[in-house]
């Protein structure tokens, strides 16, 4: 009996380690091992997956305006081997999925990169723990950054003033954009998604993803537990009671919130909305819309700028709209690694801030460039502009103070399309803010509230149900092996009996 105890217990423990293995393999970071120190004549980039010009097979694919200004050869070419070619410096360019993934390789081996290019929350994080160090301004950058961008990373203490006057930067921007949701626009109409509670009606029943990012939802719960809240300031703002800034000032303070009862509603919120929802993601939920799988993704604008723009090539209406009550401004931007090669990694900074180089990746990735200037916008005028009665005015992007004469004004015959996407107008931007780090007190609080939302997903059953599926048949193989000691010892006796006929039928019964 005592062996019998002993391989059953050997038996649980088989299952635990099963169900171990299983969560290890789907919950695990898959964190890439990158070569560490740049030689003299090299640097090393850390940034995201898809997130740089790489070239196009043929320059036809390329629009007619990429062609007016490169030459085939520079469009067959990704914009790394141009700057390889005309500054002799080459690039090793190492992509990640998360920005924990860039700090976590940053804090195993400072040597190992020279140039990052993480999220705001990152940016201000590796700032705060002395990851980074600042840098000169480079000079493109200087020149051709949107004021607007140069503002809001100034009121986050990311460019400064030197000593000596000269203008430093612990970082300059990249991409940009806002958080709102991408539609099907002949199942649904803008107006049925001004606010963000309006996810939970029952026509839109397994029809949304959201994404399985912890910051990013937990920015747009904070809409939607708090909606009350953000409809009156934002009634305050429009009738003129407070100022632009004190409204962005509030909506920093609201949308920012992580004390305990914002983050139990925040958790109630998320559980409750998983009724109507298809799966959280991160890069699927632009393509599952356009396959007909959802009718709503909550996207990344870059994202629903590209979906939009697919969607059109193949018959498909989409839009994308950001709620009245608020959301994300996110950006990302370049910082230096402390022990970085400052030479080389200011070629680069300089040369990825021209305006033609913005250019290309805006339109190979489908994400908007913090660089403005009049080259910019002559490009998103020449792809935008149809002559239509709706006016978008991108003044405060391009130039805010009136100093270049140009009215910045885009006329689209399209409401919410890529247009909007790329380049919000003024008054969404209004009710858009930059969403802050997590206080490490307040992260452990979050992380467990993230846990138990994520607890049961549409991808965990089916996890837990293929962990079933392996238990059952190890306990059917157990049950089988020691049946004799589980279940007794079976015996076998005849039981004799003579038919009508005088012949013997014998028959077998099991003892136990």
């Amino acid at each position: 009996m005592k062996s019998l105890t002993n391989k059953f217990c050997i038996f649980l423990f088989t299952i635990m380690f099963i169900v171990i293995a299983f969560s290890n393999v789907f919950m695990a970071d898959n964190i890439k091992v990158v070569k560490a120190d740049s030689g003299d004549n090299e640097i090393t980039v850390f940034s995201w997956e898809d997130y740089i010009d790489e070239g196009y097979d043929s320059a036809d694919d390329a629009s007619e305006y990429l062609n007016s200004i490169f030459t085939k050869d520079e469009l067959e070419s990704s914009v790394l081997d141009i700057f390889e070619e005309q500054t002799g410096v080459k690039v090793n360019y190492q992509t990640f999925a998360t920005c924990e993934e860039m700090y976590n390789e940053l804090i195993k081996n400072p040597n190992a990169c020279d140039l990052l290019c993480p999220s705001e929350y990152m940016i201000l994080q590796m700032k705060r723990e002395n990851l980074i160090k600042p840098y000169q301004i480079p000079q493109n950058y200087s020149d051709y950054a949107s004021p607007y961008i140069k503002t809001v990373f100034e009121d986050l203490g990311l460019n400064i003033t030197a000593g000596d006057g000269s203008k430093m930067a612990y970082a300059t921007g990249y991409m940009w954009g806002t958080m709102g949701l991408l539609y099907n626009a002949s199942k649904i109409d803008a107006d049925e998604l001004s606010m963000w509670t309006n996810l939970y009606g029952a026509k839109f029943s397994n029809k949304i993803t959201i994404k399985d990012s912890l910051r990013d939802t937990y920015i747009m719960a904070i809409a939607i537990v708090y909606e009350d809240e953000l409809i009156d300031l934002k009634d305050d703002y429009a009738q003129g009671t407070i100022t632009k800034t004190e409204y962005k000032q509030e909506l920093t303070q609201i949308f920012n919130r992580t004390d305990e009862e914002t983050v139990n509603k925040v958790q109630r919120a998320l559980i409750d909305l998983k009724d109507n929802l298809y799966s959280f993601e991160v890069d699927a939920g632009k393509n599952d819309i356009l396959t007909g799988k959802i009718d709503i993704n909550f996207a990344w604008s870059g994202d629903a700028a590209y979906a939009i723009y697919e969607g059109e090539e193949a018959g498909v209406e989409l839009g994308y709209v950001v709620p009245e009550t608020g959301s994300n401004l996110w950006f990302d931007g370049w910082v230096m690694a402390k022990n970085a090669n400052v030479e080389n990694s200011l070629k680069f900074l300089d040369f990825i801030a021209q305006p033609e180089i913005a250019i290309r990746n805006m339109e190979y990735i489908g994400y908007t460039s913090c660089i403005g200037g009049d080259e910019v916008f002559n490009y998103v005028q020449d792809a935008y502009d149809d002559g239509g009665a709706n006016q978008v005015d991108l003044k405060y992007f391009f130039d805010p103070e009136g100093t270049s004469g140009n009215s910045y004004i885009i006329n689209s015959s399209v409401v919410g399309g890529q247009l909007y996407a790329q380049y919000a107008d003024e008054e969404t931007i209004a009710r858009c803010v930059v969403m802050q780090e997590f206080q490490k007190k307040d992260l452990i609080r979050i992380n467990e509230m993230w846990y138990k939302v994520k607890l049961i997903t549409w991808q965990t059953e089916v996890i837990w149900l293929v962990v079933l599926g392996v238990a059952l048949v190890i306990a059917g193989i157990f049950v089988y092996t020691y049946r004799s000691k589980i279940f007794g010892k079976i015996t076998l006796k005849d039981d004799k009996k003579t038919n009508k006929n005088g012949l013997v039928e014998i028959s077998r019964t099991e003892i136990r």
